[in-house]
C-alpha cells in the first residue's frame, strides 16, 4: 500500500527536513515574509493567514508604472509597426501589468490565497484613483483618455485570477477571510468618498470569484451578514452573490424576494429567476415574469427558455409569442415550424413579410416552406441584381426553368463585365445551377459558347469556365 504524504515525512531526519526548508524558502520571497511572519507570532497563527502584500502599496506602484508611461519613447518611431491603435495601446500596458497578475496568480498556485486576493484587489483599485495622464501621446493611442485600456486589463486581471480559483480547494475559515478582506477594502473607500461620490469598489466584479469559493452554509451566511452590514443587502450590484448564497443555503423565499426585485435590470438575474420558478414547478409565475421580461424586452435568451420550458397548452399566447420574438431574432427555421402549426395560412404570410427587408435569404427559406413559388419569382425579378440570386432562385429552378435561366444568364452577363476573376467565378457558379436545368442544357451550351467567343481575350474567364466544366 503506497504511504501518504504525512508517514513519509515523519520518517525523514529533521536535518534533512530543515535543510530542505532553507533552499525552499531562499528560493522565495514571498514565501520568506510568510515565514517571518509566522516565527514571529508567539500564539501559532495559521499559516493560510498569513500576508505579505500591502494593497495601498502595491496598487500605488502600478498607478506609478502607468503614470510613466511615455508612448514615442516606447514606440521608438515604430508607430506602423501595429496593426492598430489597440493592439498598440494594449502593447504599451502589458508589460506593465502583467508582473503584478502573474505575482498574484503564483500566489494562488502557492495556496496563499488571502496575498493572490490582494494582489488582485490592488489592480482592481485603479478604478478608484485618478486616471494617469500618458505622456507624449501625440499618436493618439488611448484616444482622449487611458481609462478604458486600463479597464480592460482591470477586468482581464479578475477574470484569469478567477480561472486561477476555479478548481482550488479553501477551508471555510480562508473562504471568511476573503470575504472579511473585501468588505474591509470596501468601507475605506465608503468612508473616504466624499456625499453623492460614485462608489466604484463594486461586488458584482467578482460575482463568479465568489460563486466558486462559497460552497459551505456558513461562508454563505458571512457574506449575507456582510452584505447587511455594509448596507449592500438592497442593492442590484449585490444580487447575483445573494442569490447564489440563497441557493447553497436553500433560502427559496428570500431567493425569490431578491431575484423578483432586481430581475427587471438584470438579465443574468432575470435567467435566474425564470430557471427558478421551473426548478419549483411554479408555471404561473414562470408566465408572469415571462410576460413581463418579453413586454420589456424582445430578447431571444427570455424567449428561448420559454419555448424550452413553459406549459404549452397552459400558456399558449405566451409560447406562441416567445416563439415569434426567437424566430424574429435568431431566423431559426425549426422554430418557425413550430409556430406555423399554431397559425393559419394568411397568419403564416402575413409573419413571413417581416424578414423581406431584414434578412431575404430567410424570407425565401421561410417562402420555399409555405410553397409560395411565385412570390419568390417575383421577388427575384425586383432583385435581380442580388449578391444572393444563386440561393434565391434554386428553389425554384424547376418550377419557372425559363424566368430562372434568363435571370441566371442575365446576371452572368453583368457579372463578366464588371471584370476581374472574382466576377468571373461568380458568374460560373450562376451558369452552373443553369446547367440543372433538364430543357435548357442546349440553350444553356449556345450562350456559354457565344460568351467566350464574345471574351476570347479574357484568360480568366477561359479558365474559370473551364474548372467549372462548362466549356
Amino acid at each position: 500500500m503506497k504511504k501518504d504524504f504525512i508517514e513519509i515525512y515523519n520518517e525523514i531526519e529533521k536535518s534533512k527536513k530543515l535543510n530542505f526548508l532553507k533552499q525552499l524558502l531562499l528560493k522565495d520571497s514571498d514565501l520568506q515574509e510568510q515565514f517571518i511572519a509566522f516565527t514571529a507570532d508567539k500564539k501559532g497563527i495559521r499559516l493560510d493567514t498569513i500576508t505579505a502584500v500591502n494593497i495601498d502599496k502595491v496598487r500605488d506602484e502600478l498607478w506609478s508604472g502607468l503614470s510613466a508611461i511615455d508612448v514615442e519613447e516606447h514606440l521608438g518611431g515604430g508607430y506602423y509597426d501595429y496593426y492598430d491603435d489597440e493592439g498598440m495601446g494594449e502593447s504599451i500596458l502589458e508589460p506593465i501589468f502583467n508582473p503584478f497578475v502573474d505575482r498574484a496568480l503564483s500566489f494562488a498556485d502557492k495556496a496563499n490565497y488571502l496575498d493572490a486576493f490582494m494582489s488582485i484587489l490592488a489592480i482592481y483599485e485603479l478604478n478608484i484613483l485618478e486616471e494617469p495622464e500618458v505622456n507624449d501621446d501625440e499618436y493618439f493611442v488611448f484616444g482622449e483618455d487611458i481609462e478604458s485600456f486600463i479597464q480592460e486589463f482591470i477586468d482581464s486581471s479578475i477574470s484569469s485570477f478567477t480561472s486561477k480559483m476555479e478548481y482550488k480547494v479553501l477551508s471555510v475559515e480562508v473562504v471568511d477571510a476573503l470575504i472579511t478582506l473585501f468588505f474591509e477594502r470596501y468601507l475605506k473607500y465608503k468612508k473616504s468618498a466624499k456625499e453623492g461620490e460614485e462608489q466604484y469598489f463594486n461586488i458584482s466584479s467578482f460575482n463568479l470569484f465568489f460563486e466558486q469559493i462559497i460552497d459551505e452554509a456558513k461562508s454563505a451566511k458571512y457574506l449575507l451578514e456582510q452584505l447587511k452590514e455594509c448596507e449592500l443587502d438592497k442593492c442590484q450590484n449585490s444580487a447575483i452573490v445573494m442569490l447564489h448564497c440563497a441557493d447553497i443555503l436553500e433560502e427559496n423565499e428570500l431567493y425569490l424576494k431578491v431575484a423578483n426585485e432586481f430581475f427587471l435590470d438584470s438579465k443574468e438575474v432575470a435567467l435566474r429567476l425564470q430557471k427558478k420558478y421551473k426548478a419549483l414547478n411554479d408555471n404561473s409565475e414562470l408566465a408572469r415574469v415571462s410576460n413581463i421580461l418579453l413586454e420589456q424586452e424582445r430578447n431571444s435568451d427570455y424567449a428561448l427558455f420559454v419555448i424550452e420550458n413553459i406549459d404549452k397548452e397552459e400558456s399558449k399566447s405566451l409560447y406562441i409569442k416567445a416563439l415569434e420574438i426567437y424566430i424574429k431574432s435568431e431566423r431559426s427555421f425549426e422554430h418557425y415550424k413550430l409556430l406555423k402549426e399554431y397559425f393559419s395560412e394568411d397568419e403564416r404570410l402575413e409573419f413571413i413579410k417581416y424578414f423581406k427587408r431584414y434578412n431575404s435569404l430567410f424570407y425565401i427559406e421561410l417562402l420555399e416552406e409555405e410553397k409560395q413559388y411565385k412570390t419568390i419569382l417575383d421577388f427575384a425579378k425586383r432583385d435581380k441584381n442580388s449578391h444572393d440570386l444563386y440561393q434565391i432562385v434554386k428553389p425554384i429552378i424547376t418550377i419557372y426553368p425559363d424566368e430562372v435561366f434568363e435571370l441566371l444568364t442575365a446576371r452572368s452577363d453583368k457579372l463578366v463585365e464588371e471584370r476581374g476573376r472574382n466576377s468571373y467565378a461568380r458568374a460560373c457558379e450562376l451558369l452552373q445551377l443553369a446547367s440543372i436545368i433538364p430543357m435548357k442544357k442546349e440553350a444553356l451550351h449556345s450562350y456559354v459558347t457565344e460568351l467566350y467567343g464574345n471574351n476570347r481575350r479574357l484568360s480568366a474567364l477561359r479558365d474559370e469556365l473551364g474548372k467549372a466544366g462548362l466549356l
